[in-house]
């Protein structure tokens, strides 16, 4: 009977462990979200504009989404400098 209170104990321990990892977690996975988005959209805005010279060749196009999504904000900045200053697409 002992056992089994300790283990019922541990296991909802062991549960509220969980929960808060989760949440720990999926907190932070919102904020990178995010982050991700606002830079894909900073892209767009500078596309539209004309501040961002939208690369044609296929590896050029997968360099900018990759920096854009690995990176969100400060990728996309990025890249709008580049080609501001005719470094991208490469």
């Amino acid at each position: 009977m002992a056992f089994s209170l300790i283990l019922d104990i541990v296991l909802i321990l062991a549960a509220i462990l969980i929960a808060y990892l989760l949440y720990k977690i999926l907190k932070t996975a919102k904020k990178l979200a995010v982050n991700i988005i606002v830079g894909f959209i900073i892209l767009a805005i500078a596309w539209s504009l004309d501040w961002f010279v939208f690369p044609t060749e296929v590896f050029s196009i997968l360099a900018a989404l990759i920096v854009t999504a690995l990176t969100g904000v400060f990728g996309a900045l990025l890249l709008i400098i580049l080609s501001l200053f005719g470094l991208f697409p490469f």
